[in-house]
């Protein structure tokens, strides 16, 4: 019986073993092991940071696909997205790749974030009008922010789609800051009450993208029709809110232009620029330019920023790669912009290039468990 128990024992510990090595997937520097999970049409391709950007895995996500957000928690061992395909939020097991629960508890659930104890969802829905707060255990529903609607411009030039759009949180988790498509504010709201304490803007259009700097002092943000970004203050004075401060036009190279004579007339993600994010250590705001298949780089040590590099994406100038978003690497050393490649930040040279998307985000294992994860 000894014999039994220690052979059935043993078998478990192998196939635990087998189980775990099938995980590590990527190479480790210093223990840690660097992937970069990349959505694809349905599921997600897996990238070895420390090898180059090489890929490693894909992971089939049955019954998915249209992706809207992404987000992980090292805290609980999960991966999140959210789906157009059938509206639900599908939460994934990040030590096999299953799906251990998925929910839908509204139409079109857009551009997510997880709070930075892993414990809790802000989910837009864009064909509702409201943010849902979800336990991101099991996500059930904790609270509702209700935010608005927006509506469509009548001006000749219509983005379709409106509604609730894209999230951020603060590094403290203590405020979460939203976006309404068509509206020109960013709106803010205190976690702890989940009520709405005030709104950035007016900015001179609709948001799209936007990024706060940590310290919680400006927002960057993309507005419809405009190549560039527009700044504004978080606060004025005590209170919660200020106004747009500055407007900053990025400017394609002339030599792009005459690249590309005849750009699309609809415009990708119906503006310009769709796409903004800020360096980890706040120093540079990065912008796409989504018709001509660039990124720019803005100095934001200084106001207004200062552009200082304008980064190609395409290897050829045939191609016209639309980069719709941009996100970095939890050190900041590499820019992913969709349009598939990836940018050092520091000599703002492209060093690979893989099928990135909009929706990615670096995750660190050590032992085949999750201890840091990024953001889109």
């Amino acid at each position: 019986m000894y014999r039994t128990v220690l052979m059935a024992t043993l078998a478990t510990v192998l196939a635990a073993t087998a189980a775990a090595a099938e995980r590590v997937s990527g190479r480790r520097e210093s223990g840690l092991e660097r992937l970069l999970y990349v959505t694809d049409k349905t599921g997600i391709s897996v990238y070895d940071i420390h090898d180059a950007h090489k890929l490693v895995r894909r992971i089939d996500v049955p019954q998915t696909g249209a992706y809207k957000g992404i987000a992980a928690s090292p805290q609980l061992g999960y991966l999140y997205l959210s789906s157009n395909f059938l509206d639900d939020l599908v939460c994934l097991d990040l030590a096999t790749d299953k799906i251990l629960w998925r929910k839908k508890h509204g139409k079109y659930p857009d551009s997510f974030m997880l709070t930075p104890d892993g414990k809790t969802l802000y989910v837009p829905y864009r064909d509702e009008d409201y943010w849902l707060v979800l336990n991101a255990a099991d996500g059930e529903i904790k609270a509702k922010i209700p935010v608005g609607r927006g509506k469509n411009y009548e001006d000749g030039w219509p983005i379709g789609s409106i509604g609730p759009h894209n999230t951020w949180i603060n590094p403290a988790g203590t405020r979460v800051y939203m976006e309404v498509l068509t509206e020109p504010y960013v709106y803010i709201a205190d976690t702890a009450t989940n009520r709405l304490l005030g709104k950035v803007g007016p900015f001179s259009k609709g948001v799209r993208p936007f990024t706060v700097t940590d310290d919680e002092k400006y927002v960057f943000a993309n507005v419809d029709r405009l190549l560039g970004f527009e700044v504004g203050a978080v606060r004025e004075g005590p209170s919660w809110g200020g106004k747009m401060l500055y407007r900053v036009q990025a400017r394609t190279p002339e030599s792009r232009l005459a690249q590309v004579p005849n750009p699309p007339a609809r415009k990708p993600h119906s503006t310009p620029s769709h796409g903004i994010n800020i360096r980890p250590d706040q120093k540079e705001v990065w912008v796409v330019d989504g018709v001509y298949g660039y990124v720019y780089a803005f100095d934001v040590t200084v106001m207004p920023p200062r552009h200082v590099a304008s980064v190609p994406l395409f290897q050829d100038p045939s191609e016209q790669p639309r980069p719709g978003w941009i996100s970095f690497s939890l050190d900041g050393r590499y820019a992913y912009p969709d349009g598939g490649a990836v940018i050092d930040t520091h000599t703002k040279k492209v060093v690979a290039r893989i099928p990135t998307s909009e929706k990615l985000i670096e995750i660190d294992f050590r032992d085949g468990k999750p201890v840091k994860a990024g953001h889109r």
